[in-house]
């Protein structure tokens, strides 16, 4: 699943090492908006590419059923023993 979330950030107070509260506005690296299509309850059987939108900076995938595995490279395919596990019921986040 393939999904782009939007949001700000709004001004935040923290507290420093005295106890001072401290009223703080940080910025995002870049903005979040959807960007489609996107890829829905994929049901695969077998090592899948995702397309990415043209554009993405953020995406999120989900195992929603069963454990899959799952690699980032773009050139090793995932097999029952290669990749990395992304277990029933998680999601992955990637970014850049």
């Amino acid at each position: 699943m393939l999904l782009a979330c939007a949001g700000a950030l709004d001004a935040q107070t923290y507290t420093d090492r005295q106890g001072t509260p401290v009223q703080s506005t940080a910025t995002i690296p870049y903005d979040y908006w959807p960007l489609g299509p996107g890829q829905h309850n994929l049901a695969p059987t077998s090592a899948t590419a995702l397309t990415v939108a043209t554009g993405a900076r953020f995406m999120r995938v989900c195992a929603s059923t069963a454990t899959v595995r799952y690699t980032t490279d773009g050139m090793t395919t995932p097999t029952s023993s290669t990749g990395e596990p992304l277990f029933a019921g998680s999601c992955l986040e990637c970014r850049g």
